[in-house]
């Protein structure tokens, strides 16, 4: 099967959305498919572009069996203006690319941007190929639940384009049976959805002592760390974690430290300084070397989330921190799914969104009881082992593409 694959984000980008997509292609080509990639220029939360990539229009390479082809992207996503510039750089560059590969037996594209739907759409009409539209993250619904976004004449163009992509797609895929809910419930028929998770390379994180080279290395030694590693965006509510580090800054030892950028980084960090608060403590995002390191780091991983927002978009980074064996204290929707894997695995604390007290009162109760840290720690490592191996996830999708190509 030929197959071609378009996403901005691929490795050496090391998002959550570049992982999957990355793993998945290449599992794919070594299963004996030939894959082709249509990805941006790679620079989201890297310390510069790779050498090599700034300002070729397209660059043409080989890795791990896949046939990547960089197209140009403005090579900035941080703030809104900067993110337009990317995401529609890459738009008409990939488009202009598509238009030159060999023909697929099929198509997947990979949002965001959502709107990348309609450069498959185009290669399907003009060369024929199924497509397959895998959603990562619900739009409008994630804008306007983040409330950074007012109901209007956009959103509303913004929703009717996404279920023009929906109903005209051969198939769509989501990694919750919530997102697959929600799209139903413009009127998309649910026969052409699946739900496939985003699948967990197991062995990526392997459990270490808290006490290594990353502690030692940013002065947290015996501190007690609180740690939110991962994107810090619009929808996230993240400014809860200044309140709580006010709220629980007697207690001498504890440390909330924060990895990661994204759209409202630097907003979180002058709040923080704002509040004079010693006891947080801000990263950039670290090399992927350093990730199990930095994740044993933790004694307890936190998550937030805007009210609402649960049902639009689910955060990747967590499937990492249960692998990490530490407890996850998350501030999401009761019904989200990000709540539905904590109450599975066993493994965490859900709190109201946004509710301070809540979510202070779950990490006092863990910070004083260690056997219970263990227990939820040992719960998610056990829980990812079972569910979300990269085998199972990969032969769905290859099953799925196997059968469109076929018609």
């Amino acid at each position: 099967m030929r197959l071609l694959i378009i996403s901005i984000r691929y490795a050496p980008e090391f998002t959550s959305n570049a992982i999957v997509i990355t793993g998945l292609a290449q599992q794919l080509a070594r299963r004996g498919h030939q894959v082709t990639v249509l990805a941006g220029t790679p620079h989201y939360q890297l310390s510069s572009v790779p050498a090599g990539y700034a300002w070729w229009p397209f660059h043409r390479e080989f890795l791990d069996g896949v046939k990547v082809i960089r197209c140009w992207a403005f090579p900035k996503s941080e703030g809104k203006f900067a993110k337009l510039l990317n995401y529609g750089s890459f738009t008409l560059t990939s488009l202009a690319a598509g238009l030159f590969t060999t023909r697929p037996d099929a198509v997947m594209v990979v949002s965001p941007p959502f709107w990348l739907g309609f450069n498959a759409l185009i290669l399907r009409t003009l060369r024929g190929c199924p497509v397959v539209y895998n959603v990562q993250d619900l739009f409008p619904d994630a804008y306007l639940a983040s409330l950074e976004v007012k109901p209007g004449l956009v959103t509303r163009a913004m929703g009717g384009l996404m279920n023009h992509i929906y109903r005209a797609s051969d198939r769509v895929t989501v990694i919750t049976d919530s997102f697959a809910k929600a799209i139903a419930a413009h009127g998309i028929d649910p026969k052409k959805m699946a739900t496939i998770p985003n699948f967990v390379d197991t062995t990526a994180v392997t459990p270490l002592p808290r006490t290594n080279s990353f502690r030692q290395r940013h002065g947290l030694r015996d501190r007690f760390v609180v740690m939110y590693a991962g994107n810090i965006g619009y929808t996230h509510g993240a400014e809860l974690l200044v309140e709580a580090a006010s709220k629980l800054a007697a207690i001498p030892d504890l440390q909330f430290l924060v990895i990661g950028g994204g759209s409202k980084q630097a907003d979180l960090v002058n709040l923080a300084r704002k509040r004079g608060l010693n006891n947080m403590q801000f990263l950039p995002t670290q090399p992927r070397e350093v990730l199990p390191e930095m994740l044993a780091t933790a004694d307890i991983f936190v998550m937030t989330s805007k009210p609402e927002v649960g049902g639009t978009s689910f955060p990747g980074r967590i499937y990492n921190s249960l692998l990490a064996t530490r407890p996850v204290v998350a501030s999401v929707d009761e019904n989200s799914d990000l709540a539905e894997v904590l109450r599975s695995s066993e493994a965490g604390i859900v709190t109201a969104p946004g509710n301070v007290d809540d979510f202070c009162r779950a990490l006092t109760m863990l910070y004083h009881d260690a056997a219970l840290r263990e227990r939820l720690g040992r719960n998610g490592a056990e829980f990812m082992a079972r569910f979300y191996s990269s085998q199972a996830v990969v032969e769905q999708y290859e099953t799925l593409l196997k059968g469109l190509a076929s018609h």
